[in-house]
Parts: structure tokens; C-alpha cells; sequence
């Protein structure tokens, strides 16, 4: 089936992107041409068997009911000669066909029977089954000249309503080749704004304007092969016979839905829709248009109206409207109420109609009367014969054609004003002396767990260095003896095999049975791994003492970085990997620094909150790779570095003076970090990011407390989401 290709606009003014121009300024024979090919579009659409040829007779456009009839294929006639798909037809029906060519007849009609309509090819294959009408008439192209036939066929007592159609439309062609008004009314219908389509009797699309492509995203003849149910979603192809009845019935309807577009989208319409009778068919007319706009607006209206109403009744006061004429144009619930009587009743009333209160009634009528915009005054009202005292602000609004009035009950607030400031005086005095208690009660809390965990540590590391030291020591003791015993038995043995060579069988047996030769060079090997085992204990119990240091009590110069590697061997298995995370990285940058005036224990078990702190955070970025897989490091004690990496935990230790009577120790980390909300939380008691169950949230508010209230020094925080987290510890450096 030929289609007219359909014309998209370009950005260009008054050109379509294929360079032509558009419908509008095309001269009127454009504009017939396009009328040609739309009756050739109506051919293929008709219901009827019709066809379209040329002067050759070669055919132009055939409906789907001529294909049916005539047993073709899809597309099959297009292009080719009615003599080549009809050899055998009858004389007379050639001649009748020539005759209309040559305008000797404007319209022949005749009857073939059964017989004749057999032999005409592929005819007999049709759904023909008895004599067929015939019917010829020919069109005229933009000159004026005969430029082929319209064929019709069809049984007898057929309707043969394609006739007429056909004469409106050639009809209607011939106008718009003589006269200028239907020109003007196709070029107008075709450039229309909104969106027109008309479809037929069963619902199927077979004319639409450019508006209606635009808006549906289809070219014409997409559009062409839809029905309205395709693009209608509240209108199902079940219920199209309901509404083509109910369109009958009242000749036109107006109603909204939605259209679906191409690419899915919906969009609400206001759909106009009108039947017609056209040469015999029926048409229904639809004009549509876009409400999107529209229902936002009415919709932001409603909406604004609502909060506007809803904003009013909640204004703890008597609000109303009047207009010039004072009358009321309104009042919120609370005024409605205050008289006991529905808000609708004041709708129109004269201001002073209740006679409650004469000098609000002045107010009204002064301020109408006065050039101002603005106005605000005390009067009395009587509400229930209770007598009131309101202030009363007013607004003109419109011109000054009308204007708010809000009155706010100021009766027991005088009397209550200075009451009231008392009141909140001692409210203030009292919150602040319940806020200092609380921080009291805080510190204390803090100060109490730390106690009692730093004596827990100190008797368990008491009770461990007791039991293993002494048979540490034992066994590091005796171990240098033995060497030396299996030294000299071994050097007995050499002696023996250096001057009994050739010893007696069972001695060269029982040799043999212990692998003398293996144990002479395995044994110092096993005695020198007891040896270093001894030691590491001994080390792990010289770490506990030094990092609990029960036995300091007072402030005591000491070794800052002695007391930082304790603490770092006591948490050498959580440094380790573990599965979700690699091993974590550990670089120490340790200054010169000199020896602290400090409580040791205490500022050791800073350092593991710190340090406890910053491995988890590591952990919590190695479980979510897919979250933390880049990080960017960067210190605000250093010299700024960054960049994108894959991620690998690591942990960085800086010690170093920072002026000559203090010293700084930063402990960073690269892991997920954290936002300025929680770090502004973080050395507050009980508050943590972690899971209930595995912290309580005292950590780092001790660690703050014995930085701060035990050393007088500063535990600053620096974090950001995604660039790990920074806490660098300040402390003066005391005097020897």
C-alpha cells in the first residue's frame, strides 16, 4: 500500500526537514495534489471494493475489501495494469472504462453476471458469489485534467455508498481546484493547534492533522493504521460499540481522558467529538487538546486555595474578609465558632449585623473610608457576653476593593504579660541548673567506668603478669643451663665417636634407632625457639604492665612512643586480616620527641580507644568494597594528599612538637569517615554509630575526659564522608 511520506518540521522557520515548504505557503495546486493523496489514503481505508488507477490503468491505491474480493495479496495490484490481473475481461466493460478515460462519460454503470465475473482472473478466487456491479468515474488532477478512474465493485444489492463518498470527496477536490475558501479550510484544518483525527464507523484513524502527529509522536501514516482504542486509554476497543451509539444519539460529547503517545507516555486531553454523515459514511470527529497544562494550574489553584483556607482556620484568631460595600466575603472556623454559627451564614451579611461590637464595625468603616493600606487598633467585642479585647490588623488587597481583618484575643495576655516573663525566667534558671547537672551527672558516669575499668585492667594484667612470670621466668632461666648441658653431652658423644670409632652393634643400632646425627643438629635449634618463645611472653608482660602502669598513680615523665607500641602489640590480632577485609597497614611516623609529664596508664588507654576506633572503622569500610572501594586520603595536620585508589585499610600513627611546650599525636585512618553531624555528637557519652550490643558509646568521651580534665590538653576531631577520619591529641609537655 502506498503512503504520502509524512513531512516533520525542522527547525528552520517555514521549512519541514526535508527542505520542503510547509502546506501553508505552497501555491493551490500543492495543496490539490495533497488532497489527491489523501482520497488515495481514503480508497485504501474504504470499506467497500474500490480501487485507484491512472490513465494507463495502472493502479494507484486499492482498498482492503478490493484485495478480499478480488483473492490479491497485500499490495499486490500496486503499480501493475488492470489488463495484466484481468485479462479476460468482456469487450464492452474495456470500451466503457476507455469512454470515461476520454471524458466522453462522467459516470457508466453496469452488471456483469455470475458467468462473466468467473472469467475475469483472479476474481473467482473472491468472495464473489453472484452477478457483480461495476461502477467508473473518473478524477481530475491540479490541472484540470482527467488523471484516471475510480473503480467500484460490488454484488447486487450491495450498498453502494462508495459512490457518494466518492462524489463528495471528488467533489471537494474540484472546490479546491476552483474555488479559495475550501482551500483555506483544508490548509486551516491541516495547521490547526489542536490536535483533529477522524476515524470511522469501527473506530479506525483514517485522517489526521499535523497536530495530532506532533502530539502523538507517530508520522501520518503510523497514525493512520491505529484506532482510537491505540491511543485512547480509557477507552477500550469493547467499548467503542457503547460510545459510537451514545455519539449517535447526541450528535457530540465533550469529556476528558488520557492519550497515550508513541514512546509510552500518557497525557490528559479535553476531547470534543462530533458525529457526521458524509456521503453516505459515517464519521466521528474528534478534537482534542492538551489539559496538562491547564490541570497543573487548576490544580495549584485548589491547592493553593486549601492551604490559603487551611493557613486561616489555623490562625489562633478571628479572621474575616470585606468587601468595600462592607459586606462579609468570608470568616475562618475560629470566628465562625466564637458566635457559634456556620461560616457560610456571614457570606453577604452587612458588617455590625450581630451588633456585637460597635467599634469594630468603626474600624471596618474608617479604614474603607482612608486612603491607608494598613491599620491596626484594640477593640472590644463581646463574644458569648463576654466582653474581649482583640487587636485587630487589617490588609487592603484588590484595589482596595476589599480587605483582611485578623483579630488576636490580647485579654489575658496583658493581664498575664509580666506573669508570664517571671515565669520564664525561672524556667530558664532551672534548665540551666538541670543542664549543669546533668554534665555533672555525666562526668561522673564517665568518671566512675573509667575507674572501675582501669582496676579491672589493672588486677587482671597484676593476675596474668603474676601467674606467667614466675614460670616464664623458670623456663627462661633453666633454658640457658640446658643449652649448656646438651652442649657439653653432645661434645662427650664426638669424643666417644672420635676414639671408639667402630662401637659395638647394639650402640651402632640404638645410633641408627635415634637419628644421632639429626638430634646433634635439631636439639640447639629447639632450645634457641624455646629461648625466643620465653622471651615474647615475657615482652606481652612487660606491654600489660606498661600499658595499665597501676603501679603510677601520679603524673610521671614518660615515653610517649614506649607507651604507643604497648598499646599497638596488645592489638596486633585485630591488625591482622580477616575475612571481608585485608590486613590493616600500619605506619608510624614518630618524632623526636621528648618525654611527657603525663599520667601514663591513663593516656595509654586513650590511645586503644583511638586506635580500637579507627580498626573498626576500617572494617566497617572493607565489609561494603562495593561502597568504600575508592577512598581519598588526606591529613589537616600534613601536606594535603589525594587521589582515587583501591582500597586498602591503613592506619598512620604521627608524633611531633608542636611548639617547644607541646606535643601532638595524630591517629588516622582511611575509612569510610564520617558527616559534620556526627562528629559534632562523637564526644558525647553514650552516643555511638555502632551496633548497641558491641559499644556502649563511652569511649571516646573518657578518652576526651582524661585528654582534657586529667592533662589539660585538646582532643580535636577531623573527618569527612569518604576521606577517613583524624584525631589529633594535644598535650603540654610538662616539666621533669
Amino acid at each position: 500500500m502506498q503512503t504520502k511520506p509524512v513531512q516533520q518540521k525542522s527547525q528552520g522557520l517555514g521549512r519541514y526537514a526535508d527542505g520542503t515548504v510547509p502546506l501553508a505557503q505552497q501555491p493551490a495546486e500543492a495543496a490539490v495534489s495533497e488532497s489527491k493523496d489523501r482520497f488515495r489514503r481514503f480508497v485504501e481505508r474504504s470499506a467497500d471494493a474500490v480501487a485507484m488507477v491512472d490513465c494507463e490503468m495502472r493502479y494507484l491505491s486499492v482498498s482492503r475489501r478490493w484485495e478480499t474480493d478480488c483473492g490479491l495479496g497485500r499490495s499486490e495490484a500496486i503499480g501493475r495494469f488492470h489488463w495484466e490481473l484481468f485479462p479476460n475481461l468482456p469487450e464492452y466493460w474495456e470500451q466503457n472504462a476507455q469512454a470515461c478515460l476520454a471524458g466522453v462519460l462522467e459516470y457508466s454503470e453496469f452488471v456483469a453476471g455470475r458467468s462473466i465475473a468467473s472469467v475475469t482472473g483472479n476474481i473467482a478466487g473472491g468472495s464473489f458469489s453472484g452477478s457483480v456491479k461495476w461502477v467508473f468515474q473518473p478524477w481530475k488532477n491540479s490541472e484540470g485534467a482527467i488523471g484516471g478512474l475510480i473503480l467500484l465493485a460490488s454484488e447486487i444489492g450491495e450498498d453502494l455508498a462508495p459512490t457518494n463518498c466518492y462524489n463528495k470527496f471528488h467533489s471537494d477536490i474540484t472546490s479546491n481546484q476552483l474555488g479559495t475558501i475550501p482551500q483555506l479550510t483544508q490548509i486551516a484544518l491541516e495547521n490547526a493547534a489542536d490536535t483533529i483525527f477522524f476515524t470511522t464507523s469501527d473506530g479506525q484513524i483514517c485522517y489526521a492533522n499535523k497536530a495530532a502527529c506532533h502530539l502523538f509522536g507517530y508520522s501520518e501514516s503510523e497514525l493512520l493504521n491505529l484506532r482510537v482504542s491505540d491511543i485512547d486509554s480509557q477507552l477500550a476497543a469493547s467499548d467503542w460499540p457503547h460510545h459510537w451509539e451514545e455519539l449517535k444519539q447526541q450528535s457530540n460529547l465533550t469529556f476528558e481522558t488520557r492519550y497515550k503517545t508513541k514512546d509510552g507516555a500518557s497525557l490528559p486531553v479535553e476531547v470534543k467529538v462530533n458525529y457526521l454523515e458524509y456521503g453516505g459514511c459515517e464519521y466521528r470527529c474528534a478534537i482534542a487538546r492538551d489539559i496538562s497544562a491547564r490541570q497543573v494550574a487548576e490544580s495549584a489553584l485548589l491547592e493553593a486555595k486549601e492551604q490559603l483556607q487551611a493557613v486561616l482556620d489555623a490562625v489562633p484568631g478571628l479572621v474575616s474578609w470585606v468587601s468595600s460595600d462592607l459586606r462579609y466575603l468570608g470568616v475562618n472556623r475560629h470566628l465562625a465558632s466564637a458566635y457559634k454559627m456556620p461560616a457560610e451564614v456571614f457570606i453577604g451579611q452587612k458588617v455590625g449585623f450581630l451588633d456585637t461590637s460597635p467599634k469594630f464595625n468603626d474600624l471596618v468603616y474608617d479604614f474603607f473610608a482612608n486612603n491607608k493600606k494598613k491599620t491596626s487598633q484594640e477593640v472590644t467585642a463581646s463574644i458569648r457576653g463576654e466582653n474581649k479585647t482583640y487587636l485587630i490588623v487589617a490588609q487592603k488587597y484588590h484595589n482596595s476593593t476589599a480587605a483582611v481583618f485578623v483579630g488576636l484575643d490580647i485579654t489575658e495576655s496583658k493581664q498575664s504579660l509580666l506573669a508570664l516573663q517571671e515565669s520564664e525566667e525561672r524556667l530558664r534558671q532551672q534548665a540551666a541548673r538541670l543542664e549543669q547537672t546533668l554534665l555533672i551527672l555525666q562526668r561522673a558516669q564517665t568518671q566512675l567506668i573509667q575507674t572501675e575499668k582501669m582496676s579491672s585492667l589493672g588486677q587482671l594484667v597484676a593476675g596474668i603478669a603474676h601467674e606467667i612470670n614466675n614460670p616464664v621466668s623458670f623456663i627462661s632461666g633453666n633454658v640457658s643451663h640446658a643449652t649448656g648441658y646438651i652442649q657439653e653431652l653432645l661434645r662427650t658423644i664426638d669424643l666417644y665417636q672420635k676414639h671408639y670409632p667402630h662401637p659395638v652393634p647394639e650402640i651402632q643400632y640404638q645410633m641408627e634407632e635415634l637419628d644421632l646425627e639429626f638430634i646433634k643438629k635439631d636439639l640447639p635449634k629447639l632450645l634457641n625457639s624455646m629461648k625466643v618463645g620465653s622471651e615474647r611472653i615475657r615482652d606481652v608482660v612487660r606491654s600489660l604492665r606498661l600499658f595499665s602502669r597501676t603501679d603510677e598513680a601520679q603524673m610521671k615523665p614518660a615515653d610517649i612512643h614506649e607507651g604507643l607500641d604497648s598499646t599497638l602489640l596488645i592489638l596486633q590480632n585485630r591488625l591482622q586480616a580477616k575475612g571481608g577485609r585485608p590486613g590493616i597497614s600500619l605506619v608510624k611516623e614518630y618524632g623526636d620527641l621528648p618525654r611527657v609529664r603525663c599520667y601514663a596508664g591513663h593516656l595509654n588507654q586513650v590511645f586503644m580507644h583511638l586506635l580500637t576506633n579507627a580498626i573498626d572503622a576500617l572494617e566497617e569500610g572493607g565489609k561494603n568494597s562495593e561502597k568504600y572501594g575508592k577512598r581519598e586520603n588526606q591529613s589537616c595536620l600534613s601536606s594535603a594528599r589525594s587521589g582515587s585508589e583501591k582500597f586498602n585499610p591503613e592506619i598512620r600513627i604521627r608524633t611531633f612538637v608542636v611548639e617547644e611546650n607541646e606535643v601532638a599525636i595524630s591517629i588516622s585512618d582511611n575509612g569510610p569517615g564520617m558527616t559534620e553531624e556526627v562528629v559534632g555528637c562523637i564526644f558525647d557519652p553514650l552516643f555511638t554509630t555502632k551496633c548497641p550490643d558491641t559499644s556502649t558509646g563511652l569511649g571516646l568521651a573518657i578518652s576526651q575526659h582524661l585528654v582534657v580534665e586529667k592533662h589539660g590538653g585538646k582532643l580535636h576531631c577531623v573527618s569527612r564522608p569518604g576521606q577517613g577520619t583524624e584525631l589529633i591529641i594535644k598535650i603540654a609537655i610538662g616539666n621533669d
